[in-house]
């Protein structure tokens, strides 16, 4: 491996280990402070649009970076914040921080509009409402992205980092309302009855909510599909069978994945799905802890 793809991977590292999730508490109401970029001529690049490019280089470049950590870095914050959301809603939120008008804003906020280099045809087209404001919008995005990249580049000891905790602000006073929404649910959810039980793999749910001494939950391969019809790769079909409560080689459900593990757990989770039998067997499994007490 070479030093620069080392320095690449710990980049990386360092970037998982800077992403927290959010805490409400820790949300302020006023505009975080934005770091600065340290090296001259590259913020020149950050506000220069490509209609100025006799000038010098132009934000595409930068944007084009920024506008990929944008997006890692709100993806990664949002992932560890929402546990429980599924993975349409997280796209939904992710979106809310990193389109094209929260992130002119943003540009806006800090000022940095008074900066942009613009053409004369561009630079008419500032205000809300206006035939072209959309595009003036875009810019405006375009190098916030290129100044994010800046910022990191620009400072390669505290760029990451710095830029990572800011990000991790602004983006937090946008999703206020979610993160807190978020928190009381999360609340809610541990104080409910069974919530520890739901933290736990369905093999393991199973296990607690059927297994006994003398009673048997055995995994065995079954046939089923070969392959997925997608991606060509081998499948394998898992079956649940129970042996005790009255019953003997009795399946309780079965699933398929890419592995034997993922098929295994599937399995158990279509078991579990099935309440009226699940309940016949806790049943069961109280009346025999009673009888033993």
């Amino acid at each position: 491996m070479s030093k620069r793809q080392a320095s690449s991977l710990d980049g990386e590292d360092e970037h998982a280990r800077e992403v927290t999730p959010w805490v409400s508490s820790e949300i302020t109401a006023t505009l975080p402070p934005i770091p600065k970029i340290l090296d001259a001529e590259l913020e020149q690049t950050v506000f220069r649009h490509p209609g100025m490019s006799t000038l010098g280089p132009s934000y595409e470049r930068l944007e084009w970076l920024g506008d990929a950590f944008l997006e890692l870095t709100a993806s990664m914050l949002i992932f560890q914040t929402f546990h429980t959301i599924p993975a349409g809603q997280l796209s939904q939120l992710r979106e809310l921080v990193v389109r094209n008008k929260n992130l002119a804003v943003y540009f806006r906020e800090y000022g940095l509009d008074s900066k942009a280099q613009l053409p004369p045809d561009v630079d008419n087209f500032r205000g809300e409402g206006k035939s072209k404001d959309k595009d003036i919008i875009k810019i405006h995005a375009d190098m916030f992205e290129a100044y994010v990249a800046a910022a990191i580049i620009s400072d390669p000891e505290n760029g990451l980092q710095n830029t990572v905790s800011w990000l991790k602000s602004l983006f937090g006073r946008t999703l206020k309302d979610q993160i807190l929404k978020n928190e009381r649910k999360e609340k809610q959810r541990e104080a409910e009855p069974g919530s520890q039980m739901s933290q736990l793999s369905p093999k393991d749910q199973l296990r607690l909510q059927i297994g006994a001494k003398g009673v048997l939950l055995r995994y065995e391969d079954i046939p089923g599909p070969a392959k997925d019809k997608y991606s060509g790769l081998p499948l394998f079909t898992v079956g649940v069978y129970l042996d005790g409560w009255g019953e003997r080689n009795k399946l309780l459900g079965w699933g398929t994945a890419l592995g034997k593990k993922e098929a295994g757990q599937k399995a158990a989770a279509v078991a579990l799905e099935n309440k009226k039998l699940m309940k016949l067997y806790r049943t069961k499994r109280e009346k025999a802890q009673k009888a033993s007490g």
